[in-house]
C-alpha cells in the first residue's frame, strides 16, 4: 500500500527496528530496468531538449568502448580549499594533477547542503521537482526517503546496460534498517558504507575512527580502521574484481565532513577543533592520489572516466583564494557555499581544458549516461549532457544559458556574469565574487536586463513538489 498523496511506499514510515552490529541483511533480487516515473510540474523545454540530446547520443559510444566510471564527491569541501583552484593556504597536489590532466570547470553550482545535492545528482532533477529542497538526514529523523518508486536513480539505468556498480562511503538518504534492500533498489550491486547517525543506534555516529559500517547487508564496528581507508580498500578491490569492466565506482566521502579529526597521516598534530580541516582536506588529497595510482597499477587508467566534485561549501571556515578571503557556505545559497569543483579526466579522451561553460549538478546524471553510451531515463530530466563538451563534439553541443540552486523557498539563478535571488536581489558575479554589491536598485542597462532575462527564469520554474518532512535543514 502506498501514501497516495506522496506516493511513498508503506515500509517508508515505520519506527526502525535496532539491530545490533553483525547483523546482516539478505540481498533483495530487484530487476535493474529502471522504471518509467511520470512528472508533476515540468519544464518542458528544457525536458524535451535533454531527453533529445541524450537519446541521439546514446547510440555513438560502441559496447566494447564503454568506459568505467571513479566518481568521487568530498562532503563540505569549497573549492577555496583546492590549489587548482586558486586556494593560497591548502595544498592538494593530487586532485591537481588530476586537473591539469583533465578539463576543470570554473562555474558550476551544487545546493548549499548534503541531500538535496545528492538527490540532484543522482536524478538530474532539481530540488523543486523531487522535493528535497531540504536536508533530512533519513536514519535520523525517519521518512521521507530517497524513494526508489519516484525516482531513477543514476546507476539504475547504467546497471540495466551492463555496467558492474558499487558505492562506498556515505549514504543518510535511506534508513538501511527499515530499508535493507535500498542500495539495491538503487541499482547498486555493492555497498561500503557509512549509513549515517541512526537514532537508536549508539555506534552510528563514527564515521572515523572505529566507524560503524555496512558492507554488502553486514553492520559491524570496524575497530582500530579509519572509515575513509575501509571504504577506499573496498573500491579499490572493487575495481580490481571488475577490470574487465564496464564498471561505476561511487566514491561518497566522508572527508573533510565535521565532526573535526586528526587522520592517520597526522596523529602526532597538536591541532586541534577547525585547525584540524587542513588534514582532513589533506587525506582528501592522499586519497584521490590512492586511487588514481591504483587505476594505473591494474591498468585501467586510460579506460575510467575520473570525475571529483564536493556537495555544498565548507562549514564556515575562512580561507584565502584569488586575493579574496572566503568563508565557507555551508547552508546558504552564496557562491561559498554552491560554487563548487568539478574536474573530470579520461587520459587519451579528454583533452586537458579550463572551462567556463555554466554546469550544475542537475547534469551529471545525463553526462555520465552521454559518455557511458546509455539511454536516459525517461522521466522528466532538468539537466544536460555536457558530454560534448569533454570529448570536443562541439556540433551537438548545447550551452546553458543558465544554472539554478535552491535551498527551502529561496531561489537563485545565474548567467555567466549576473546572479539573481528570488528575494530580488542582484549581484554582478564577474565584479562582485563575494555578493557584497547589491544591484538591485541599479539603473545601469547591462544590470537592468540581466534581471529581465534571470527573472523569466524564475518565473518559468515550477513550484515545489512538497514532502512531508517532520525535521530538516534549510526551511
Amino acid at each position: 500500500m502506498k501514501n497516495a498523496l506522496y506516493n511513498y511506499p508503506a515500509e517508508c514510515s515505520p519506527a526502525p527496528q535496532i539491530l545490533e552490529a553483525g547483523a546482516v541483511f539478505p540481498r533483495v533480487s530487484v530487476s535493474p530496468r529502471p522504471r518509467v516515473v511520470g512528472s508533476r510540474a515540468r519544464s518542458v523545454l528544457c525536458s524535451v531538449c535533454s531527453l533529445l540530446m541524450l537519446s541521439a547520443a546514446s547510440s555513438w559510444v560502441r559496447a566494447a568502448d564503454r568506459p568505467n566510471f571513479l566518481f568521487i564527491l568530498a562532503d563540505d569541501l569549497g573549492l577555496e580549499w583546492l590549489s587548482c583552484y586558486g586556494s593560497e593556504g591548502q595544498q592538494t597536489p593530487n586532485i591537481d594533477r588530476l586537473a591539469a590532466a583533465g578539463v576543470r570547470f570554473e562555474n558550476v553550482w551544487a545546493t548549499p547542503l548534503c541531500t538535496p545535492t545528492r538527490l540532484e545528482m543522482l536524478t538530474g532533477r532539481y530540488p523543486f521537482r523531487t522535493g528535497w529542497t531540504v536536508h533530512n538526514d533519513v536514519p535520523r529523523w525517519g521518512p521521507p526517503c530517497f524513494d526508489w518508486n519516484r525516482e531513477i536513480c543514476l546507476v539504475r539505468p547504467l546497471r540495466a546496460a551492463g555496467y558492474a556498480t558499487a558505492i562506498a562511503g556515505k549514504w543518510q538518504v535511506n534508513d538501511l534498517r527499515t530499508h535493507p534492500d535500498a542500495l539495491d533498489r538503487h541499482g547498486f550491486d555493492e555497498h561500503c558504507v557509512w549509513p549515517g547517525f541512526e537514532t537508536g543506534n549508539p555506534a552510528s555516529p563514527e564515521r572515523y575512527f572505529d566507524p560503524f559500517v555496512q558492507t554488502n547487508g553486514k553492520r559491524e564496528v570496524r575497530r582500530g580502521k579509519f572509515g575513509p581507508d575501509v571504504f577506499r580498500e573496498f573500491l579499490i578491490d572493487f575495481m580490481q574484481r571488475h577490470k574487465e569492466g564496464p564498471f561505476f565506482a561511487y566514491y561518497s566521502m566522508v572527508l573533510p565532513h565535521p565532526p573535526m579529526t586528526k587522520t592517520p597521516r597526522n596523529l602526532d598534530t597538536t591541532a586541534s577543533g577547525p585547525a584540524l580541516y587542513h588534514g582532513m582536506v589533506d587525506y582528501i588529497d592522499f586519497e584521490v592520489g590512492e586511487l588514481v595510482k591504483s587505476l594505473r597499477a591494474l591498468a585501467l587508467d586510460r579506460n575510467t572516466v575520473v570525475i571529483f566534485a564536493s556537495d555544498n561549501g565548507a562549514p564556515g571556515l575562512k580561507m584565502r583564494m584569488r586575493g579574496l578571503d572566503v568563508v565557507g557556505g555551508k547552508t546558504k545559497l552564496t557562491e561559498a557555499g554552491i560554487h563548487e569543483p568539478l574536474i573530470v579526466t579520461w587520459p587519451g579522451r579528454i583533452k586537458p581544458a579550463v572551462r567556463d561553460d555554466l554546469v550544475d549538478f542537475s547534469d551529471i546524471l545525463p553526462t555520465v549516461l552521454d559518455v557511458a553510451g546509455t539511454k536516459p531515463p525517461e522521466n522528466v530530466l532538468d539537466g544536460r549532457s555536457f558530454g560534448p563538451v569533454l570529448l570536443g563534439q562541439t556540433a551537438r553541443y548545447a550551452p546553458r544559458e543558465w544554472i539554478f540552486s535552491q535551498l527551502g523557498s529561496k531561489r537563485v539563478v545565474r548567467d555567466k556574469r549576473y546572479k539573481l535571488w528570488s528575494d530580488g536581489r542582484l549581484f554582478d558575479l564577474t565584479a562582485d565574487p563575494l555578493e557584497q554589491h547589491d544591484l538591485a536598485t541599479g539603473d545601469a542597462p547591462d544590470s537592468r536586463a540581466a534581471r529581465q532575462r534571470l527573472q523569466s527564469v524564475l518565473d518559468s520554474l515550477p513550484p515545489d513538489v512538497k514532502l512531508p518532512f517532520t525535521r530538516s535543514i534549510g526551511e
